[in-house]
């Protein structure tokens, strides 16, 4: 058993992991001082022989004013200013710069709702709600290596969804479309979570991201156009919601 947070499978998820190690030491050294500062006043100011009561001071002289100042405002920089600093570049410069030109990407379309994920990505064709879209319920397989380029969309509430092993997550919110982007840098499965309260049953809304390298995953992709064409050619077209998981798809290019 894995103890800690998960084990980063992403390409960029080590710059989240650096800033949480940022702040874990800074906020330790932090702490650390403090407790010094406590336990050396604790000793020096406390009472004694000849001295019954213990030594305050209120703090409102200038000097003790400056020091708080100088204290807080060295905090303040070293912390969360750097650390803002730091998650601007960053989201401007990867997370946010997303495949959209990118022929090598995959594109996935995300359907959340109580309480379940379905993803679909495009067949041969390209083209979505098409007979050889690939439709998976709770579980998304991916090639590594490449980036795989989501958009989201709920159909009740509100939803996120979280990939811990990629250190990131997005809200699929009703009548919006979100986006994001991954991209798996070692093979293997991981947890697919949504991150925001969407019902009683919202613990039970998770599911399985596996990564496999080309050869594997085009192996499964083969699998699974197949299966979708058999799926799509077998259909009742007197049964309304048997067409429903093809034909509600939204124009990737402008998210309607």
């Amino acid at each position: 058993m894995r103890l800690g947070i998960p084990h980063d499978a992403s390409l960029d998820g080590h710059f989240v992991d650096g800033a949480i190690g940022y702040l874990t030491i800074t906020t330790g050294i932090a702490f650390a001082v403090l407790v010094v500062v406590l336990l050396v006043s604790l000793v020096l100011y406390r009472a004694r022989a000849g001295r019954p009561h213990g030594t305050y001071m209120h703090g409102d002289r200038l000097g003790d004013r400056t020091l708080t100042m100088a204290i807080g405002l060295t905090l303040f920089l070293a912390v969360d200013v750097t650390l803002a600093v730091r998650a601007s570049t960053n989201l401007r410069e990867r997370f946010w710069r997303y495949p959209d030109d990118d022929p090598n990407a995959l594109r996935v379309e995300v359907s959340a709702r109580q309480w379940s994920w379905t993803f679909r990505t495009a067949g041969p064709d390209g083209r979505f709600a098409t007979a050889d879209d690939v439709v998976t319920l709770n579980e998304l397989h991916v090639p590594t290596s490449r980036p795989i380029y989501f958009k989201l969309r709920s159909k009740d509430v509100v939803h996120s969804l979280y990939l811990p092993s990629f250190r990131t997550k997005i809200d699929a919110i009703p009548g919006s479309t979100t986006r994001l982007w991954i991209q798996a840098q070692e093979p293997g499965r991981y947890e697919i979570g949504c991150a925001q309260h969407c019902g009683v049953s919202h613990y039970k809304m998770r599911g399985w991201l596996i990564a496999a390298p080309d050869a594997e995953y085009n192996g499964w992709l083969a699998r699974a156009e197949i299966d979708s064409r058999l799926r799509y050619e077998t259909r009742d077209p007197t049964v309304p919601q048997a067409d429903k998981v093809w034909d509600d798809g939204w124009d990737w290019e402008t998210g309607l």
